[in-house]
């Protein structure tokens, strides 16, 4: 017993004094308690400790890996809140280095975690597994299978919004297999990026497919538009859509080309796609399986309104089936938007009647339509208050500035681009980096099987090799072997 808690008590990364130690015997340590940890039982780890609950002796930041050890253990026995609190206090000040050594444990308490909602139906403790995920990795920017099991719970609890503090971070890379002579850094060393220790071998992820990749993107998209953030939808829809693939279109894909084509609508009165970031032969693809849509989307742009209500009504099944009915009302009152601006382009007053005449709407529809436009900051123009008993019919003024638009911040508007401009050059040096590593070591290893083939065969200079005529392939051999 006095071993066991010795063993759960230890700071792999300091020695006794709480001096740090190097990576090499940091690394060393961890490997050591983590191989002792996984193979305790549940029932070998005990509640209480010389009349102390065991917990209690245990601190979440230095003893991460026992401390992972008794929660894991307490959680094959009954829910219970107690339970409860002290997952969220391990997770809320859990030592992030020591956490790349216990990938499939940090994955199963977040999974007991989630599983707990489907029990209690408590929501409070959902924004503890995005704080988890963000300790574990600050920027977010691998994704991760507990990306999706956080998304999924959000979606199902009806709280779209708590995923924002993980989706509104940019994801640059997938777990990948770490490369040979690319990247050998320890998993406790100090890593600039979480692609260098998120990998498929310190799995902190589960395996990741393709689908698992749209199905982010495309929950992700579905919360943005709930929240009329179309821009970022927009951004997470067309990353589905030019996703590599061989000319086969996914269900998910195509369910993305849709609500694609709708939000561009919403968002620009367009159905333009980032250029070159799609390619053109799906799009045609896409555009095959989406007829509804396109129909839709060509109305739209020829700004006839009647006929785009006709085209709704007649179109409800596929709306529906969909699940796409919400957003396609949302197009409908998009265009009236658009038609609006469209006549500030031609005409400097124009009466409401006017204006309810080419929208298709009564003239009290209209006024509230145009009081929303131009308190959103859609419309400048000036819409007078109606007076009792005048018989003068009231007239929509457009105006050069709308008074109610709030003024930007420009410096802060350029320090956060400066910001997520420097972020993203830090991902493409690293992406350089590897790239160039790797091209030093294939011709590394390609320059001294030249030289072992050589000297086998009884060749002077080692380039003499690939004179022979039985060695014309064995470049590409060799490649297919790195």
């Amino acid at each position: 017993m006095a071993d066991l808690v010795s063993y759960l008590l230890t700071d792999p990364l300091a020695d006794d004094s709480g001096a740090p130690l190097n990576d090499a015997k940091r690394d060393a340590n961890a490997r050591r308690l983590v191989d002792h940890m996984r193979k305790l039982k549940a029932n070998q780890v005990p509640q209480q400790v010389q009349g102390k609950p065991l917990v209690e002796l245990l601190d979440p930041t230095r003893n991460t890996i026992g401390y992972l050890a008794v929660l894991l253990a307490y959680a094959q026995q009954a829910v219970l809140a107690q339970q409860v609190a002290l997952v969220a206090n391990f997770l809320t000040h859990f030592d992030p280095v020591q956490a790349r050594y216990v990938g499939p444990e940090m994955q199963q308490l977040l999974t007991w975690l989630a599983n707990y909602y489907e029990y209690a139906r408590d929501a409070s403790f959902i924004p503890i597994i995005a704080t988890a995920i963000l300790r574990l990795d600050p920027e977010s920017s691998t994704l991760t299978s507990n990306h999706m099991l956080f998304l999924r719970l959000c979606l199902t609890a009806g709280l779209p919004r708590q995923a924002l503090p993980i989706l509104d971070k940019d994801i640059y890379t997938l777990p990948t297999d770490p490369q040979r002579g690319v990247d050998d850094r320890l998993l406790c060393a100090t890593h600039e990026l979480s692609a260098t220790f998120i990998t498929k071998s310190s799995n902190i992820s589960q395996p990741l497919t393709a689908s698992d990749v749209h199905e982010y993107y495309l929950l992700g998209a579905h919360v943005y538009i709930g929240l009329r953030r179309y821009t970022r939808a927009r951004l997470f829809l067309e990353l589905v859509l030019a996703s590599p693939t061989q000319n086969v279109a996914t269900p998910l894909m195509v369910e993305a080309y849709k609500k694609s084509i709708l939000v561009n609508l919403l968002s620009t009165g367009s159905t333009t796609f980032t250029k070159g970031l799609i390619n053109a032969q799906m799009v045609k693809t896409y555009s095959s399986l989406s007829k509804p849509y396109e129909v839709l989307a060509d109305v739209f742009k020829k700004r006839d309104v009647l006929r785009l209500d006709a085209e709704i009504g007649a179109a409800t099944a596929v709306w529906d089936e969909d699940g796409n009915t919400a957003i396609v009302n949302q197009v409908a009152e998009s265009l009236r938007r658009y038609r609006v601006i469209d006549l500030q382009k031609t005409y400097a007053a124009l009466p409401i009647e006017t204006i309810a005449m080419h929208l298709n709407l009564t003239p009290g529809a209209t006024t509230t339509l145009l009081s929303t436009m131009i308190r959103d900051g859609h419309l400048n123009a000036m819409l007078p208050p109606p007076i009792a008993g005048a018989e003068t019919k009231p007239v929509l003024r457009f105006l050069s500035h709308n008074p109610n638009q709030p003024t930007i911040d420009q410096d802060a508007l350029l320090k956060e681009k400066s910001i997520h401009i420097e972020r993203l050059a830090k991902h493409v040096r690293e992406a350089d980096r590897k790239l160039a590593i790797q091209k030093e070591y294939v011709d590394f290893t390609r320059r001294n099987k030249r030289a072992e083939t050589a000297g086998a065969q009884g060749f002077e200079d080692p380039m003499d090799v690939w004179d022979a005529p039985e060695n014309g392939d064995q470049d590409e051999d060799m490649m297919a072997d790195l």
